[in-house]
């Protein structure tokens, strides 16, 4: 602890002697805020907490909370860049992002003459620029007066995403101007499903009740294909005889069946049964292990088969024409 002569009264009495004064050390400061960042701004242009409030649009005592408390709404942010020209990472930090101060203003005429063109893009209209890089008016006019030489990469990218321009041109001048793929959708192809021979694997004969009896043949061999587009790589066909399922199939037409292909109501269905039958039924619904059908050809009823009675349920997919088959 340093110390000093200083006079002192004794006992009240106006006599002044010689003794140690104790100087006490400061306590350390306190980090700076950004209000105090905001108070050295404005002393530095002159401008009062009247002007900075006309500003931003506040009343006076928020100006003068923002200096005493250092609290301000991040919706100001981009307004103080604007006014004060600092960056936004100096407001909230006190420092300037090092990434973002090496990226200078490149390109014939730097970051102006860049968003100059998106503008021309826009038809001059600066409010709709604004709006697809997600900021202000005030902001895009920074840009094109060259007060602000930089532009964010989030707003750089929707700028990509509205006019089709590179957003690595905009912020450096670098590449070529515009993009070939214009938005950064999810890439989701179209899958383009071609014409196959599906096999005929069997016979279906129309016989009493609308039962079928059908002759299987191994999976992939059998009478013949009918080329039809389809998906599910086990998918086969049935030649149907016969006049009992009409209107819906016809004699000579084939039944493509898609065993993959999940089942809903409504769907029309191949069903064999355990005791051999096959048909064609629409499915309707299943319920305390029944499955409750009707028949294509309205003037059979509908029925409901236990599901242990059932060997196997599958969509189908097409009706194919005669002219569809073709033989192996």
């Amino acid at each position: 602890m340093n110390t000093d002569s200083r006079q002192s009264l004794v006992n009240g009495q106006g006599i002044a002697e010689n003794s140690p004064v104790p100087y006490i050390q400061a306590m350390p400061k306190t980090p700076e805020h950004i209000g105090d960042r905001l108070r050295r701004e404005m002393d530095a242009r002159g401008m009062t907490p009247t002007e900075v409030a006309a500003a931003f649009a506040v009343k006076n005592p928020s100006v003068y909370d923002w200096m005493k408390f250092g609290r301000i709404a991040k919706k100001h942010i981009p307004k103080l860049v604007e006014v004060f020209g600092r960056s936004a990472n100096w407001w909230i930090t006190g420092e300037e992002e090092p990434i973002q101060a090496a990226i200078p203003a490149m390109g014939s005429g730097g970051l102006a003459d860049r968003i100059k063109s998106v503008l021309d893009d826009a038809g001059g209209n600066l409010s709709k620029v604004a709006a697809a890089a997600g900021t202000t008016e005030e902001i895009v006019a920074g840009w094109l007066s060259g007060k602000s030489n930089q532009i964010g990469v989030d707003q750089a990218v929707a700028l990509q995403e509205a006019f089709g321009i590179n957003s690595v041109w905009l912020m450096l001048g670098k590449g070529s101007r515009t993009t070939t793929i214009r938005y950064n959708d999810e890439y989701e192809p179209i899958p383009v499903t071609g014409w196959r021979g599906i096999p005929v694997v069997g016979m279906a004969q129309l016989g009493d009740n609308g039962f079928w009896a059908d002759i299987e043949y191994p999976v992939g061999h059998g009478d013949g294909f009918v080329d039809v587009p389809t998906k599910d790589k086990d998918a086969y066909a049935l030649r149907c005889k016969g006049d009992s399922m009409r209107p819906r199939i016809k004699d000579g037409e084939f039944v493509v069946v898609e065993p993959n292909h999940p089942i809903e109501p409504g769907d029309e269905v191949l069903v064999k049964a355990m005791d051999g039958r096959v048909m064609v039924k629409e499915f309707l619904y299943k319920r305390s292990g029944r499955v409750h059908l009707i028949s294509v050809n309205e003037n059979h009823p509908p029925m409901a088969l236990a599901e242990a009675e059932i060997e196997k349920m599958h969509y189908v997919g097409w009706i194919a024409k005669p002219s569809a088959w073709r033989p192996d």
